[in-house]
Protein backbone atom coordinates (compact mmCIF):
# COMPACT_ATOMS: atom_id res chain seq x y z
CA UNK A 1 0.00 0.00 0.00
CA UNK A 2 0.89 3.81 -0.93
CA UNK A 3 2.46 6.21 2.26
CA UNK A 4 -0.42 8.09 1.69
CA UNK A 5 -2.73 4.68 2.34
CA UNK A 6 -0.44 4.44 5.30
CA UNK A 7 -1.33 7.98 6.88
CA UNK A 8 -4.56 6.32 6.46
CA UNK A 9 -4.88 5.50 7.08
CA UNK A 10 -3.56 5.33 9.84
CA UNK A 11 -0.31 8.20 6.11
CA UNK A 12 4.40 10.29 3.64
CA UNK A 13 11.69 10.97 4.69
CA UNK A 14 14.82 12.63 4.58
CA UNK A 15 14.69 12.00 7.98
CA UNK A 16 17.30 11.11 10.64
CA UNK A 17 17.55 7.40 10.68
CA UNK A 18 17.18 7.30 14.55
CA UNK A 19 14.52 8.88 16.98
CA UNK A 20 11.81 10.85 16.41
CA UNK A 21 11.67 14.44 15.22
CA UNK A 22 11.45 17.10 17.98
CA UNK A 23 8.45 19.45 18.56
CA UNK A 24 9.20 23.06 18.30
CA UNK A 25 7.42 25.55 20.98
CA UNK A 26 6.09 27.09 18.37
CA UNK A 27 3.93 24.37 17.38
CA UNK A 28 1.89 25.10 21.02
CA UNK A 29 0.68 27.80 19.69
CA UNK A 30 -3.39 28.11 19.24
CA UNK A 31 -4.80 27.21 15.83
CA UNK A 32 -4.96 24.89 12.48
CA UNK A 33 -2.58 22.68 13.32
CA UNK A 34 -0.15 21.91 10.17
CA UNK A 35 2.03 18.93 9.92
CA UNK A 36 4.87 18.49 7.31
CA UNK A 37 5.91 14.38 6.63
CA UNK A 38 8.88 13.08 4.08
CA UNK A 39 9.38 9.65 2.74
CA UNK A 40 12.39 7.90 2.03
CA UNK A 41 12.91 4.18 -0.18
CA UNK A 42 16.15 2.89 -0.20
CA UNK A 43 17.82 6.15 1.12
CA UNK A 44 15.82 8.27 -1.55
CA UNK A 45 13.05 10.90 -0.60
CA UNK A 46 10.25 9.64 -2.93
CA UNK A 47 6.78 11.13 -1.65
CA UNK A 48 6.04 14.42 0.47
CA UNK A 49 3.05 14.87 2.32
CA UNK A 50 1.27 17.88 4.03
CA UNK A 51 -1.62 17.56 6.66
CA UNK A 52 -3.61 20.54 8.27
CA UNK A 53 -6.26 20.07 10.91
CA UNK A 54 -8.76 22.41 12.14
CA UNK A 55 -10.82 21.50 14.98
CA UNK A 56 -13.52 23.96 15.95
CA UNK A 57 -15.58 22.81 19.03
CA UNK A 58 -16.84 19.07 17.70
CA UNK A 59 -16.44 20.28 13.74
CA UNK A 60 -13.14 19.64 11.72
CA UNK A 61 -11.80 20.02 8.77
CA UNK A 62 -8.05 17.48 7.40
CA UNK A 63 -6.75 18.66 4.26
CA UNK A 64 -4.16 16.53 2.75
CA UNK A 65 -1.83 16.86 -0.01
CA UNK A 66 0.69 14.16 -1.35
CA UNK A 67 3.24 14.48 -4.42
CA UNK A 68 5.98 12.10 -5.53
CA UNK A 69 9.27 14.06 -5.18
CA UNK A 70 12.81 13.07 -6.21
CA UNK A 71 13.68 11.01 -8.79
CA UNK A 72 10.32 9.00 -8.34
CA UNK A 73 9.12 12.29 -9.52
CA UNK A 74 10.56 12.68 -12.41
CA UNK A 75 9.35 9.36 -13.95
CA UNK A 76 6.18 8.62 -12.49
CA UNK A 77 4.70 11.89 -10.95
CA UNK A 78 1.43 11.78 -8.57
CA UNK A 79 -0.23 14.28 -5.94
CA UNK A 80 -3.19 13.64 -4.29
CA UNK A 81 -5.48 16.92 -2.95
CA UNK A 82 -7.68 15.64 -0.22
CA UNK A 83 -10.51 17.60 2.31
CA UNK A 84 -12.66 15.80 4.85
CA UNK A 85 -15.15 18.12 7.27
CA UNK A 86 -17.33 16.31 9.66
CA UNK A 87 -17.78 16.09 13.59
CA UNK A 88 -16.25 14.47 16.32
CA UNK A 89 -18.66 13.54 19.22
CA UNK A 90 -16.05 11.95 22.11
CA UNK A 91 -13.28 9.95 20.06
CA UNK A 92 -15.84 9.08 17.56
CA UNK A 93 -15.58 10.62 13.53
CA UNK A 94 -18.94 11.62 12.12
CA UNK A 95 -17.81 12.85 8.43
CA UNK A 96 -19.84 14.69 6.03
CA UNK A 97 -18.13 15.03 2.97
CA UNK A 98 -15.24 13.43 1.44
CA UNK A 99 -13.57 15.20 -1.51
CA UNK A 100 -10.00 13.99 -3.31
CA UNK A 101 -8.22 14.46 -6.43
CA UNK A 102 -5.50 12.02 -7.61
CA UNK A 103 -3.62 13.35 -10.42
CA UNK A 104 -1.34 10.76 -12.02
CA UNK A 105 0.37 12.03 -15.44
CA UNK A 106 -1.54 14.59 -15.95
CA UNK A 107 -5.15 12.58 -15.71
CA UNK A 108 -7.67 13.27 -12.85
CA UNK A 109 -9.79 10.88 -10.59
CA UNK A 110 -11.97 12.43 -8.75
CA UNK A 111 -13.88 10.65 -5.82
CA UNK A 112 -16.69 12.72 -3.53
CA UNK A 113 -18.26 11.18 -0.59
CA UNK A 114 -21.07 11.92 1.04
CA UNK A 115 -22.46 10.79 4.47
CA UNK A 116 -26.22 11.23 5.19
CA UNK A 117 -25.61 10.76 8.69
CA UNK A 118 -27.38 6.74 9.14
CA UNK A 119 -23.89 4.83 8.28
CA UNK A 120 -24.38 4.55 4.72
CA UNK A 121 -22.09 6.40 2.60
CA UNK A 122 -22.80 7.52 -1.66
CA UNK A 123 -19.74 7.83 -4.03
CA UNK A 124 -19.43 9.80 -6.81
CA UNK A 125 -16.84 8.41 -9.53
CA UNK A 126 -14.86 10.28 -12.01
CA UNK A 127 -14.04 8.54 -14.37
CA UNK A 128 -16.34 5.32 -12.98
CA UNK A 129 -14.47 2.57 -11.32
CA UNK A 130 -12.84 -0.03 -13.40
CA UNK A 131 -15.65 -3.11 -13.81
CA UNK A 132 -12.97 -5.83 -13.61
CA UNK A 133 -11.87 -5.10 -9.74
CA UNK A 134 -13.80 -6.58 -7.35
CA UNK A 135 -15.91 -3.57 -6.00
CA UNK A 136 -16.96 -2.75 -2.38
CA UNK A 137 -20.73 -3.77 -2.03
CA UNK A 138 -22.78 -0.86 -0.10
CA UNK A 139 -22.85 -3.56 3.02
CA UNK A 140 -19.07 -3.34 3.08
CA UNK A 141 -19.19 0.21 3.27
CA UNK A 142 -21.70 1.08 6.08
CA UNK A 143 -19.94 2.81 9.26
CA UNK A 144 -16.83 3.41 6.87
CA UNK A 145 -14.65 6.59 7.58
CA UNK A 146 -12.44 8.13 4.75
CA UNK A 147 -8.71 8.17 4.88
CA UNK A 148 -8.59 11.43 6.96
CA UNK A 149 -11.27 11.27 9.15
CA UNK A 150 -9.37 7.71 9.61
CA UNK A 151 -6.26 9.31 10.97
CA UNK A 152 -7.94 11.83 13.46
CA UNK A 153 -10.20 8.93 15.20
CA UNK A 154 -7.46 7.02 15.70
CA UNK A 155 -5.53 10.35 17.46
CA UNK A 156 -8.61 10.70 19.41
CA UNK A 157 -8.95 6.98 20.56
CA UNK A 158 -5.30 6.73 21.03
CA UNK A 159 -4.09 9.93 22.63
CA UNK A 160 -2.83 9.46 26.15
CA UNK A 161 -3.31 5.51 26.05
CA UNK A 162 -0.34 3.02 27.09
CA UNK A 163 -1.44 0.17 24.63
CA UNK A 164 -2.52 -0.12 21.30
CA UNK A 165 -5.44 -1.58 19.95
CA UNK A 166 -8.44 -0.91 17.23
CA UNK A 167 -9.83 -1.25 14.05
CA UNK A 168 -10.92 1.47 12.10
CA UNK A 169 -12.85 0.62 8.63
CA UNK A 170 -12.06 2.67 5.59
CA UNK A 171 -13.50 3.16 2.59
CA UNK A 172 -12.02 5.40 -0.05
CA UNK A 173 -14.54 5.69 -2.57
CA UNK A 174 -13.02 2.80 -4.90
CA UNK A 175 -11.12 0.51 -1.94
CA UNK A 176 -12.21 -0.45 0.95
CA UNK A 177 -9.66 -1.69 3.38
CA UNK A 178 -9.23 -1.79 7.90
CA UNK A 179 -6.82 -0.40 9.45
CA UNK A 180 -5.75 -2.97 12.94
CA UNK A 181 -3.58 -1.17 15.44
CA UNK A 182 -2.20 -3.53 18.01
CA UNK A 183 0.84 -4.01 20.80
CA UNK A 184 4.22 -5.06 19.06
CA UNK A 185 5.07 -7.59 21.34
CA UNK A 186 6.28 -6.03 25.15
CA UNK A 187 7.18 -2.63 22.98
CA UNK A 188 3.34 -1.06 22.60
CA UNK A 189 4.03 1.34 25.35
CA UNK A 190 5.28 4.20 24.82
CA UNK A 191 8.83 5.28 24.09
CA UNK A 192 10.98 7.27 26.31
CA UNK A 193 10.23 10.31 23.62
CA UNK A 194 6.60 10.01 24.61
CA UNK A 195 5.36 8.08 21.52
CA UNK A 196 3.25 5.16 21.08
CA UNK A 197 4.92 1.95 18.92
CA UNK A 198 2.02 0.34 17.56
CA UNK A 199 1.84 -2.55 14.84
CA UNK A 200 -0.21 -1.61 11.79
CA UNK A 201 -1.88 -3.98 9.51
CA UNK A 202 -3.92 -2.40 6.53
CA UNK A 203 -6.66 -5.70 5.56
CA UNK A 204 -7.49 -5.46 1.95
CA UNK A 205 -11.26 -6.48 1.82
CA UNK A 206 -12.44 -4.99 -1.91
CA UNK A 207 -11.61 -2.61 -4.61
CA UNK A 208 -7.74 -4.27 -5.12
CA UNK A 209 -5.86 -5.41 -8.20
CA UNK A 210 -4.95 -8.84 -7.40
CA UNK A 211 -3.11 -11.80 -9.59
CA UNK A 212 -4.99 -14.32 -9.79
CA UNK A 213 -2.45 -17.01 -7.78
CA UNK A 214 -0.76 -14.73 -5.48
CA UNK A 215 -3.33 -12.42 -3.54
CA UNK A 216 -1.96 -10.49 -0.62
CA UNK A 217 -5.11 -9.72 1.17
CA UNK A 218 -2.59 -7.65 4.20
CA UNK A 219 0.37 -4.91 4.23
CA UNK A 220 2.38 -4.79 7.65
CA UNK A 221 4.14 -1.85 9.39
CA UNK A 222 4.91 0.32 12.36
CA UNK A 223 3.64 3.90 13.13
CA UNK A 224 4.73 6.20 16.54
CA UNK A 225 1.99 8.10 17.61
CA UNK A 226 2.19 11.29 19.35
CA UNK A 227 0.64 14.48 20.46
CA UNK A 228 2.46 17.45 18.75
CA UNK A 229 0.89 20.18 21.36
CA UNK A 230 -1.11 20.06 23.98
CA UNK A 231 -4.63 18.86 23.33
CA UNK A 232 -4.12 17.87 19.92
CA UNK A 233 -4.71 14.12 18.65
CA UNK A 234 -2.30 11.50 18.81
CA UNK A 235 -0.99 11.67 14.99
CA UNK A 236 1.55 9.83 13.24
CA UNK A 237 5.37 10.73 13.61
CA UNK A 238 7.03 8.51 12.42
CA UNK A 239 5.62 5.02 10.19
CA UNK A 240 7.55 2.21 8.88
CA UNK A 241 6.06 -0.27 6.15
CA UNK A 242 6.87 -2.79 3.48
CA UNK A 243 6.29 -0.83 0.22
CA UNK A 244 7.17 -1.94 -3.98
CA UNK A 245 10.09 -0.28 -3.54
CA UNK A 246 11.30 -2.23 -0.06
CA UNK A 247 11.31 -0.28 3.15
CA UNK A 248 9.14 2.61 3.32
CA UNK A 249 10.20 5.36 5.95
CA UNK A 250 8.21 8.26 6.96
CA UNK A 251 8.88 10.90 9.19
CA UNK A 252 7.23 14.09 10.20
CA UNK A 253 9.58 16.44 9.71
CA UNK A 254 7.81 20.03 10.70
CA UNK A 255 5.15 21.26 13.03
CA UNK A 256 3.23 24.38 13.15
CA UNK A 257 0.31 26.72 12.21
CA UNK A 258 -0.85 28.46 9.70
CA UNK A 259 -2.19 31.51 11.92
Amino acid sequence: MSAGAWLATAVSAAVPALGLVAFPAAAAEPGPLVLHYEAFAAGLPVVMFDFRLDESGSAYTVDGHIRTVGLLGLFYRVELRAQSQGERAGEAMRPHVHEQVLTTQGKDRVARLEYPGDGTVTAHLVPAEDSGRPQPTPQQTVDTLDPLSTILAIGHALAGAERCAGRFPVFDGRRRYDIVLTDDDVRGARTKDGALRCRAQAIKIAGFSFDQDYQPRTNNGHVWLASPRPGAPALPVRIDFDGSWGLVEVRMTKVGTDN
